[in-house]
Order: C-alpha cells, then structure tokens, then sequence
C-alpha cells in the first residue's frame, strides 16, 4: 500500500479534443483510463490530479471544448473517480510545450507526474521507493518508465533519439534500478520541479527560436541536449540534465500506450 505522498507529488494530465470533427472522440475514455491506471495500479488515492487542455482548443473551438469539459467531469463521476482531488485547470497553456511551463509554474509540491491521456501503467511500481529515491539522490531531475522491455537491444525509437543507455551505478542510495539515459522524453515519466524551474525552462527561453521545435516539448529539447553532448561529453551532459529511466537489462516495460491511432485535430 502507497502511503500518503500528497505533499510529495501531483499528477498532471495533459489533453487536448482528439477529433473536431467526431463527436464520441470528445468523451475521450483513453483519459479516464489513465487517471484510473494511476489510481489503481500505482496506489496514488490522495495526491492532486490536475488536468491541462491545450489552450489553442479552446481559442479555436470554445463551445466544443466546453462540451468536453463537461463529458470529463460527467466520466469522472460515473467511473467512481470523483474521491479524487481532481480538478480541470483554467488557465493554462498552448501546445505540450506551453502547458507544461505552466504546469511547472502552478507546482505546490517537489515532483510532478507527466502524463499524456492515452497511457497506462501495466508494472506493480513502489511509488513510495519511487519518491524515497528522488528526495536521496538530488542527482535525478527526470525519471522516465519505459513502454518497451530493456532486453539489450536498442531502444525502439523511430528518431533514435535516446542513442545511449546504461545502468547507474553510484547511486548507492536508490531505492529502485536505474538507467542512465541521454534524452528527455514525453513518455509518462516524473519530473524535480525545481529542476524545471532553475535548469530546464531557463535553457529553453534562452535558446533562438529557430533552434527548436516551441510546440513540442521534447523536439524542443532534443538539439539542446545534443548541443550538451557534442560541447561537453555525455557525461557531463548527463550530470547536466539529470536523466535516468527506471530499470534496467532485463527489466519489464511499465506503460502501455492506448492512443497509436490519436491525432489532434
């Protein structure tokens, strides 16, 4: 059983309409499906939920995006998901990028769980040896779980984004196994918001424009890193941005992505 991390960890969902122009895509299961994973599978009954809907949906579609606010609390309810502390932000940003900053901003609490609506949690993870690791090791900023097993091959990756990858092994205060690993991802993961805050946003808002993608999060950190790398060496790189994933060889994927078909509208 998870003992109480509500003042550890919040929970951040970010969304958007699947499909303008087909209305049950509104109701949007995927979303209650992984509140519920994160409840159920992970144990976190008494953290903060907060969900952040891309603000270009509702510049651009203000009355159907209402609907959808509506068809989520109503899905809510009706999955018995309402003893949550859950809650649909207001103000909030536009693109992954934007709501992310201003998830960031919002943060009462050390940590944050970065979770797009289509994800679910398929491993039995210690959130409390999850949470226990991150306030030993000031050394992780971001810890992402893997939707592929760490059987020794390359990761699955189309961008080959993450080209390297290896255990840790001088954290001898983890609590959980972990890998070294050269990118952030928008995989589910979990993010030291202070990290974010003195490190991550400074380095992006200082960047040109033309450097990176300011829609995509991880596009928009991809040449950053890359730029670490070349100028630095990996490791320093890595001491840099903090990036670790859980597990190592041989270890079980953690999510599962239910939305291959998802596009936004």
């Amino acid at each position: 059983m998870t003992n109480s991390l509500r003042d550890k960890i919040t929970v951040c969902i970010f969304t958007h309409i699947v499909n303008v122009d087909t209305n049950p895509f509104l109701k949007n299961d995927m979303l209650i499906e992984t509140i519920r994973s994160v409840k159920e599978d992970l144990g976190l009954v008494d953290v903060r939920y907060r969900i952040y809907c891309d603000a270009y949906m509702k510049k651009a579609y203000p009355e159907l995006t209402n609907t959808y606010f509506e068809n989520i609390h109503s899905m809510i309810k009706s999955a018995g998901l309402d003893d949550l502390d859950l809650k649909i932000v207001e103000n909030t940003g536009e693109t992954l990028r934007g709501n992310w900053e201003c998830a960031i901003g919002n943060m009462k609490t050390p940590y944050m769980m970065f979770l797009e609506h289509d994800w679910r949690f398929i491993y039995p993870l210690d959130m409390n040896k999850v949470i226990n690791t991150f306030d030993k090791c000031e050394k992780i900023s971001y810890l992402k779980f893997n939707r592929f097993p760490l059987d020794g091959r390359p990761l699955k990756s189309i961008t080959n984004w993450e080209w390297w990858i290896e255990p840790e092994n001088d954290l001898s205060e983890s609590e959980i196994p972990l890998s070294r690993i050269s990118f952030y991802s928008g995989n589910p993961h979990i993010e030291r918001v202070s990290a974010m805050k003195e490190f991550y946003i400074p380095i992006l808002e200082m960047n040109r424009p033309d450097l990176y993608d300011r829609s995509f999060l991880e596009r928009a950190i991809k040449p950053l890193t890359e730029q670490c790398i070349n100028d630095y060496g990996k490791d320093k790189t890595h001491e840099m941005w903090g990036t670790y994933m859980y597990g190592t060889e041989g270890h079980e994927a953690i999510v599962e992505h239910t939305g291959e078909w998802c596009r936004k509208a």
